[in-house]
């Protein structure tokens, strides 16, 4: 049962429908709802006459005025009449949809709003406050519209309350997709532009592809591998055509693999790159693998401390600081129990062949110098011994150690040799 309302109370709003034909009154409520809004008044307030009230720099009637009744600009709704400062709408009009300054309607008789102001009968027309459906409609419960064609209604498509989904129409009562959409697993796509339902259900394009007039494409210079676009010119992982895997370590350049500077492919594809002179899992030659605690050197295996050195067109490991150009280097003794290496033959006495000799024995300390014993000695001293390497003169390739002080002595021909 639908209760009558007729008093309704003061909120603002916007001037009422009719009042086009009070021109001078529009403005003035316009200039009053500005200046209530925070715009300045330009004037000051009024002077109104006795009955009227200043509303925003105008004078309203609030007893009678249904753009600003009871209180200033609350607007009455559509139809109703401002009396004694109260909306009212007519008896022919009883009720209000739309909230305080909506419009008065007859819910009895209103087809938009009949029964409830939520409720429009559609395909139909409204009396006693319920819907008459037309010939064809059936009527749907709840809110909304009352009576629809099931047949073409995508709010109820075949049934009251089956809506159609985005981008369906209803047709026949059952919801179909509208061209050139497509019903692709319960939705609608365009199979123009759809990278999932390129061209077809279930067409999907590649990773990375666009999909152009229902055709898949991928990039400008990629071409689809196995549902993925790639370079073929610089993906190492289909370099030239799909699926050639590049080695491990190299590049792809202009659609060929290719190993950094010096190194080959070993194993099987796509294999590694490998550098045969230092590898020591592909020492030399791509199956030949080092020893444990055995390094690569020029290809070749050689233990800790050894270098791999050419002997004519085989390399072997040799004990020293360098390679010589026949080999390896030839091991000395410096006469004092230790060994050092060179290219010269064994005897060979220079001041640099004592130098190496002093160095074997202390790496530093003083006296450098190849002025002792008639300069033709080299000598070196520690904090503790000193120690005379002569390569020229009557005691050539003889040594003399001082373990007593550190002054360089001359060697004799008692003294040991060094080589």
């Amino acid at each position: 049962m639908r209760p009558p309302v007729r008093a309704l109370p003061p909120a603002l709003g916007a001037p009422p429908a009719g009042r086009s034909a009070r021109p001078a009154a529009l403005a003035a409520l316009l200039l009053a709802t500005a200046t209530l809004a925070g715009c300045p008044a330009s004037t000051p307030a009024p002077s109104c006459p006795a009955g009227q009230t200043a509303c925003g720099g105008l004078c309203f009637d609030l007893q009678s005025d249904p753009g600003s009744c009871g209180t200033c600009l609350h607007r009455c709704p559509t139809g109703a009449s401002c009396q004694a400062g109260t909306c009212t709408c007519p008896a022919a009009l009883p009720d209000v949809c739309g909230g305080p300054s909506g419009q008065c309607v007859d819910l009895a008789t209103d087809d938009l709003h009949c029964g409830d102001c939520s409720v429009a009968c559609g395909l139909g027309s409204c009396g006693g406050g319920a819907c008459a459906c037309d010939v064809g409609a059936t009527s749907c419960p709840g809110p909304g519209t009352r009576c629809v064609d099931p047949l073409t209604d995508t709010g109820n498509c075949g049934a009251c309350r089956n809506g159609c989904a985005t981008g369906q129409s209803c047709s026949g009562g059952a919801c179909l997709c509208l061209a050139p959409r497509l019903e692709c697993g319960g939705a609608c796509v365009d199979p123009r532009t759809d990278e999932r339902h390129c061209g077809a259900c279930g067409a999907t394009c590649a990773l990375g592809a666009t999909c152009t007039a229902g055709v898949c494409a991928c990039p400008a210079g990629q071409v689809d591998c196995a549902g993925t676009c790639r370079a073929l010119a610089t993906d190492p992982l289909n370099c030239g055509a799909c699926g050639t895997r590049c080695a491990s370590g190299a590049t792809c350049a202009g659609g060929s693999c290719a190993c950094p500077g010096g190194q080959v492919t070993c194993g099987g594809a796509p294999g590694a790159c490998a550098d045969l002179a230092s590898d020591p899992l592909h020492c030399g030659t791509c199956t030949t693998s080092c020893a444990a605690g055995q390094a690569c050197t020029l290809g070749t295996c050689c233990g800790a401390g050894l270098l791999a050195c050419p002997v004519g067109a085989a390399k072997a490991c040799c004990a020293g600081t360098s390679c010589c150009a026949g080999g390896c280097q030839t091991a000395h003794t410096n006469g004092l129990g230790q060994t050092y290496y060179d290219c010269s033959a064994p005897g060979t006495y220079t001041q640099a062949a004592a130098q190496r000799a002093a160095d074997a024995w202390s790496p530093a300390g003083g006296l450098d110098s190849g002025q002792f014993c008639a300069g033709n000695c080299y000598a070196r001293a520690t904090a503790t011994a000193a120690a005379t390497w002569c390569y020229d003169g009557l005691f050539a390739g003889r040594v003399e150690l001082n373990t007593i002080s550190i002054a360089p002595l001359c060697p004799t021909s008692a003294s040991p040799g060094w080589d």
